[in-house]
């Protein structure tokens, strides 16, 4: 089991590694990065109410409200954290590198890790659609974080970076299979609910929120749907 994982953490670290090589040789411009973005918070979503949602329900709703409220209370206290260290670097004239936004996407590369050892640990077919939402999202993430830095890092700092990052996920998901194969129905029920917590931050957060200081247009929003309706038929194709 721990090598098939290992073996699927590596789609979400090509991805990374591709969205890195991308920015670093020449980003997409602003319409399309907010086409890009709907379309990965879509198929963020879809993972959520398709695969995490209706697997936290199956098994203990109580804990699942549980595991929802952590998710919520850990998520936003990372991004007042990452807001104060982005003010406090600010105010003493350190402008350039986005330390809290490196941090923060640290920490939810590693938490999705995590998540997708338990999607696993549930059933193989929820880990494989977990990794296929990984996938997107981090081309799209990797793209943000790697543009926001270009120009005031080394190129190859540029290109790395989201791999870099990246690797958390590979260790998160090695760990969470290993801490969570044998867990109760009820453990799991609030692992991935805390899991959706954190797939939603992202799509509303992070990426929907890019995606509209990029530039909204009526065509980049249809992208949401787009990116909804495509992990919907895959998920119905892998089935």
């Amino acid at each position: 089991m721990l090598s098939t994982i290992a073996l699927y953490t590596l789609v979400p670290l090509a991805a990374a590694l591709l969205s890195g090589g991308i920015a670093a040789v020449r980003a997409p411009g602003p319409r399309l990065t907010s086409g890009l973005q709907h379309f990965a918070a879509g198929v963020v979503f879809a993972a959520t109410a398709i695969e995490l949602i209706p697997a936290v329900l199956e098994r203990s709703p109580w804990v699942a409200v549980a595991g929802f409220a952590a998710g919520i209370a850990v998520m936003f206290t990372f991004r007042h954290v990452g807001a104060r260290i982005e003010r406090g670097r600010a105010a003493r004239g350190a402008l350039g590198v986005p330390v809290g936004l490196i941090v923060a996407t640290g920490i939810d590369f590693l938490v999705d890790g995590v998540i997708l050892g338990a999607g696993f640990s549930t059933e193989a077919q929820v880990g494989v659609l977990l990794t296929v939402a990984l996938a997107v999202e981090y081309l799209f993430v990797g793209l943000s974080i790697s543009a926001s830095i270009a120009g005031t890092l080394p190129t190859f700092v540029v290109a790395l970076l989201p791999a870099v990052l990246a690797v958390l996920t590979i260790g998160g998901a090695l760990g969470g299979a290993v801490l969570l194969g044998g867990a109760s129905p009820a453990l799991l029920a609030g692992v991935l609910a805390f899991g959706a917590v954190a797939f939603m931050y992202l799509a509303t957060e992070e990426l929907l929120v890019e995606a509209h200081e990029s530039g909204e247009t009526s065509v980049g929003s249809v992208g949401f749907f787009v990116g909804f309706l495509v992990y919907l038929v895959l998920s119905e194709l892998i089935s």
